[in-house]
């Protein structure tokens, strides 16, 4: 089995950082666009304010970092922990709930990204600037959190989707009634 690459030194983690940043800055700008394009004009405008704050993060650790050569990191070193599948093959969310839990998924894989390093890198100084990326991540998924919170399930009807079964294996009703059984 394969070993996981993690960065080692603080360029490797600035150069996956960057990769990271920019990667989720085109995410949350593609889930505006949607949300944008489906009136949910609420979710968009939280997008867009993560993904400006994405934006700035990556223009601020590209600032900090325009004098070093930093290493390339080929896609593959990273994307198995943090990409998940290409945003070029993102399709349309079909509801609000699916884009929060997108989104979701993106800050969380990045959060994961930023622990593991932190949690196993030999540098202090990799372990800290991992650990304050994990914890700006994690303000990003409390933020989505919520969200998904105040989102309203959509309703399943019986024969759609995930088709609600008893132990038995046959069908049953997707809605109970919320009247109490009558006794017989």
């Amino acid at each position: 089995m394969g070993q996981r690459l993690l960065p080692q030194t603080l360029i490797e983690l600035y150069a996956h950082a960057l990769a990271i940043e920019r990667e989720a800055f085109k995410r949350f700008i593609e889930l505006e666009r949607f949300m944008r394009d489906a009136g949910i004009d609420h979710l968009a405008e939280e997008f867009e304010r993560i993904g400006r704050e994405e934006q700035e993060q990556y223009e601020a650790l590209a600032l900090g970092t325009a004098e070093r050569e930093l290493p390339e990191i080929a896609p593959w070193e990273y994307a198995w922990h943090f990409l998940g599948s290409s945003i070029d093959g993102m399709s349309a969310p079909k509801s609000a709930r699916e884009a929060l839990t997108l989104a979701l998924r993106t800050e969380r894989r990045a959060q994961n990204f930023y622990v593991d390093v932190a949690e196993h890198a030999s540098d202090d100084a990799v372990c800290a600037f991992a650990a304050e990326m994990a914890a700006d991540e994690q303000r990003h998924v409390q933020r989505l959190e919520q969200l998904l919170a105040r989102e309203p399930e959509p309703a399943k009807v019986a024969g759609e989707g995930a088709a609600c079964f008893s132990t038995r294996g046959r069908p049953r009703a997707a809605f109970r009634s919320a009247a109490p059984a009558r006794p017989r």
